[in-house]
């Protein structure tokens, strides 16, 4: 009996040594499978559609359409300036294109060009986010701006700040308790995250599209723009209006279309339109950091010779400005901006931009094996910009009155009193600057200035040259300019009042 009871407690101790062995082998298994798993989304909320509706219906009444109307002045026998080109950054103009009426006045013709848009309302006082290139005057005539609301309305627009960079605009109407949408914030948005945009492609009034977000962080220049780019459908006329999430916020501005392919649509995100809202509500220029240096992407080549694998190379330092006095170095590789990680010089780019000029950054520097951390004083991008345009002689949009030259030639008051003069024909024995072109729709228009006409003294002052002219005009410091005219021969004496446009 006890032997038997001893055979049974042994196979017993076996059975139970075999059942450990085999889960325990067992669950090596499970744990192998479960590593080589495929990666699955668990199906949440797949019962159900995504609200598209709901945020059609709410948020169309915010959306509005934007005419442009520009008055452009061209020599006869000239074509009017090309508009909204097939480029890959392409303007959105209404059906048919820019139309154009001839003026039967003068030397010149006045063409009126019409361009449409969209936008959206984000106040109840009628504050209109949009485009810049939408609001923009065509062939650098003057403009009208005219809103279409959802209910049918329509109201003259004025413009409160604008943003060429970033190509955003704030306009706005006078209205009242107006419906308006709420911004929300892109910098979390995931890819494939479902939108909708809304707005008036080829004038068809408030169209509504869906899709998801394709990508983030797309470079389409070499500007400080970093855009969302989206498959829902934009075409020409939705540049200006919102892209919207499920919650129905703003979380881009439709801007630009790849025409070259389908449902490539490029959007600015909202968070860097809400850096420069202040700006652009108070109408000063946007203020945006400017660090000096020419970045580099750290590729294979560059993270072998410097021992460091993630960051932006400095390729160039530029004399005087922030970086450079902050004692930047060439080929220091910057790691980090304010403790935030940089990998690539988009980011850099992105990182410093979204910082007003005068704030200080302190940049994280890998130098010869080394992590050193500097601050910098950011400079003012637009006015670095604008000055290095100023010295190639390029025209920079806000600047008015005559440019500060040495030996002029013609001088351009259009934007200010609305004609041009150039220097007199010594050959003629004539003294003073020749009027060369008046706009028709100017006040110097109005007090019969005309081509051809010879002017001899500002106020009470001579000018016998364009310098002496263009000092005089510079004096007036934008005010009513008193012209003391004669014909080409002599016979005509007469003195007019300009005043500023």
């Amino acid at each position: 009996m006890k032997r038997q009871v001893k055979q049974i407690l042994g196979l017993s101790a076996f059975a139970a040594g075999c059942m450990a062995l085999g889960m325990g082998l067992s669950h090596g298994w499970v744990v192998s499978a479960q590593e080589e798993k495929p990666v699955v989304v668990e199906a949440r909320g797949l019962d159900r559609l995504p609200p598209i509706a709901d945020v059609a219906e709410k948020l169309n009444p915010t959306v509005v359409a934007i005419t442009n109307t520009s008055f452009v002045k061209n020599r006869r026998g000239f074509e009017h300036p090309q508009v909204g080109g097939q480029d890959f950054f392409d303007f959105f103009f209404g059906p048919g294109g820019p139309q154009q009426r001839r003026n039967p006045r003068g030397g010149e013709d006045e063409q009126r060009a019409v361009s449409g848009g969209s936008g959206v309302i984000i106040s109840p006082q009628g504050e209109i986010l949009t485009n810049y290139h939408v609001i923009a005057s065509m062939g650098g005539g003057d403009n009208a701006l005219e809103v279409k609301t959802n209910d049918g309305k329509t109201y003259k627009a004025t413009v409160l700040g604008k943003d060429k960079e970033l190509d955003i605009a704030l306009i706005k109407i006078d209205a009242a308790h107006l419906p308006f949408a709420k911004l929300g914030e892109s910098d979390s948005l995931r890819i494939g995250e479902w939108v909708v945009a809304i707005g008036n492609p080829f004038g068809l009034e408030h169209t509504v599209t869906q899709g998801i977000i394709s990508a983030k962080g797309r470079k389409l220049d070499t500007g400080v723009s970093s855009f969302l780019q989206t498959d829902a459908a934009i075409n020409r006329g939705n540049s200006g209006g919102p892209l919207l999430n499920l919650r129905g916020e703003v979380v881009g501005i439709n801007t630009a279309i790849n025409p070259a392919g389908q449902n490539i649509g490029f959007a600015v995100p909202i968070s860097q339109v809400s850096r420069i809202l202040k700006d652009l509500r108070s109408g000063k220029p946007v203020s945006r950091g400017y660090l000096g240096i020419g970045p580099a992407e750290l590729d294979q080549a560059y993270q072998d010779a410097l021992g460091v694998k993630e960051g932006v190379v400095v390729s160039t330092v530029e004399k005087d400005q922030a970086a450079d006095k902050a004692k930047v170095q060439r080929l220091d590789v910057i790691t980090a901006v304010e403790g935030q990680p940089v990998r690539s010089p988009d980011e850099l780019v992105t990182a410093v931009s979204s910082r007003r000029a005068g704030e200080t950054l302190k940049l994280t520097i890998w130098r010869d094996g080394k992590t050193l951390t500097l601050t910098a004083t950011l400079g003012d991008r637009k006015a670095i910009e604008d000055q290095r345009r100023r010295d190639a002689g390029e025209e920079v949009e806000g600047d008015t009155g005559p440019k500060p030259q040495g030996d002029l030639k013609s001088l351009n008051l259009e934007k200010t009193y609305g004609f041009t003069v150039e220097a007199a024909d010594p050959k003629n024995r004539l003294k003073g600057v020749v009027v060369t072109s008046v706009d028709p729709r100017s006040p110097a228009a109005d007090r019969s200035l005309a081509p051809g006409m010879i002017i001899t003294e500002v106020g009470r002052q001579p000018v016998n040259t364009l310098g002496e002219f263009n000092a005089a005009v510079k004096k007036a410091a934008g005010r009513t300019l008193l012209l003391f005219i004669q014909s080409p021969n002599g016979n005509q004496k007469l003195t007019l009042a300009i005043p500023p446009r």
